[in-house]
């Protein structure tokens, strides 16, 4: 008479390894980032910087500004000689290599030096503009403001 045997076969535990590895497997393509999302996320990231700085501009009386780059942004601040500085507390903020910022401002004055494009002034105001995020050079989402509502997000038809 067989006893009964306790414990898994080799092959059972073997079967076991390549289904849970498959599984990991497909987790992972499903939660692959795609250009959509990365441009959604960036984009309310942005709109809650503006919103920041413009609470922040009112409380502390000091003017702020956005030096957008097509791959970068940087929060600056106006010191006191009237000289932009990076502003205390923020980094440059780098984008992936597939997203880039295209800025249109509506005065198209360009903004001297290395001073930001984007203001946000102690009155509650914002320079007026459009911002364009694109994913692979295709526009996905723009961010827009009058100067004085605050930043609306839309989405552009590929």
């Amino acid at each position: 008479m067989r006893r009964g045997s306790a414990g898994f076969t080799l092959l059972e535990v073997l079967v076991v390894i390549v289904v849970i590895g498959l599984l990991a497997g497909l987790v992972t393509l499903v939660q692959r980032d795609n250009g959509a999302q990365q441009a959604q996320r960036e984009a309310d990231r942005l709109r809650s910087l503006i919103s920041l700085l413009r609470e922040e501009s009112v409380l502390s009386h000091q003017d702020f500004g956005l030096r957008i780059e097509a791959d970068s942004y940087a929060v600056q601040r106006l010191d006191l000689d009237g000289h932009w500085q990076a502003a205390p507390g923020f980094r440059v903020q780098h984008l992936p290599e597939s997203l880039r910022l295209h800025l249109q401002r509506d005065d198209e004055v360009p903004a001297p030096g290395e001073a930001p494009q984007l203001l946000v002034l102690s009155s509650d105001e914002v320079s007026p503009f459009t911002l364009r995020l694109e994913y692979r050079l295709v526009p996905m989402l723009a961010l827009s403001s009058d100067g004085l509502e605050e930043v609306r997000l839309e989405r552009l038809a590929p």
